[in-house]
């Protein structure tokens, strides 16, 4: 179980990693806390490819109200990488 401590960790790690709009500080992130928290989607995150990544990042960017300051950019992005269909 996580203590307070580490649910601030977390927290102030996963915006910093967002606000950065890098995938690659995304990436790291989610092996960090995949392997501290033994989260399989968090470590399936860290394997994902370079382009699911930074999709993942843009949606999850968009979808939080504490980075409003980002939803523009995030929905431009989107915007212009459209998802893949399932074949």
């Amino acid at each position: 179980m996580l203590d307070d401590a580490d649910i601030a960790a977390y927290s102030k790690g996963l915006i910093e990693a967002l606000r950065s709009t890098d995938p690659v500080r995304l990436r790291a992130f989610a092996e960090l806390w995949g392997k501290r928290l033994s989260n399989r989607g968090l470590q399936q995150l860290a394997k994902a490819s370079e382009k699911a990544i930074e999709r993942r990042m843009w949606l999850m960017i968009r979808d939080r109200p504490d980075l409003s300051d980002l939803h523009l950019a995030a929905e431009a992005w989107l915007a212009g990488h459209p998802a893949e269909e399932s074949r």
